[in-house]
């Protein structure tokens, strides 16, 4: 009958030594245990981390976009009343008035350099339009530029017309991009 149960026979130190070896067991499940609870705890923080860092980059690129585009309606502007009429056109046109085509280039290089992948959804679709309102802006002050000397009235009154309509169309944009930015640091 003790052969059916081998530990009724044990001796005080064959009993410390098979409690010896539960406790080793026990200890080395136990510290298996905590040091995957700890790699998860660690992971879920980083992985908290990384999305309150992404959130933040997608926060901060939506005003950067906010910033670009109210410059951008600003320069536009700007470039915009240095053609009030047709003789201004001329002159610029004929160098005789100096004119910073190059600044225009740089707006555009500056909103096409915007990732959309980046932007929060909402703001994807208004930065395609700020970016394709940018490009159509320089496009038509350089085409005008090119040929200014076979522009008819007709044309001049559709290249003063286009360019109040982009202005206005950009004004549009910024206070589009103004709201869908300040809805998003609501939600955030």
């Amino acid at each position: 009958m003790n052969e059916l149960c081998p530990f009724t026979n044990l001796t005080s130190t064959e009993w410390a030594s098979w409690i010896q070896a539960g406790g080793s067991i026990a200890a080395i499940v136990g510290a298996a245990w905590i040091a995957i609870w700890q790699s998860r705890r660690q992971h879920e923080t980083s992985l908290a981390l990384m999305r309150a860092e992404h959130r933040l980059a997608r926060t901060e690129l939506a005003h950067t976009l906010l910033a670009l585009s109210t410059n951008c309606a600003r320069a536009i502007e700007f470039v915009a009343k240095q053609f009030p009429d047709r003789e201004a056109v001329h002159r610029i046109a004929e160098q005789e008035t100096h004119f910073d085509f190059n600044e225009l280039r740089m707006i555009e290089t500056a909103v096409t350099g915007i990732p959309l992948h980046s932007l929060p959804h909402s703001l994807v679709s208004l930065a395609m339009i700020l970016t394709s309102t940018v490009r159509q802006f320089r496009e038509k002050v350089e085409s005008v530029l090119r040929s200014h000397r076979q522009m008819d009235a007709a044309a001049f009154e559709d290249f003063f017309s286009v360019l109040r309509q982009m202005q206005q169309s950009l004004a549009q944009t910024c206070k589009e991009i103004e709201a869908e930015v300040g809805q998003s640091g609501r939600e955030a």
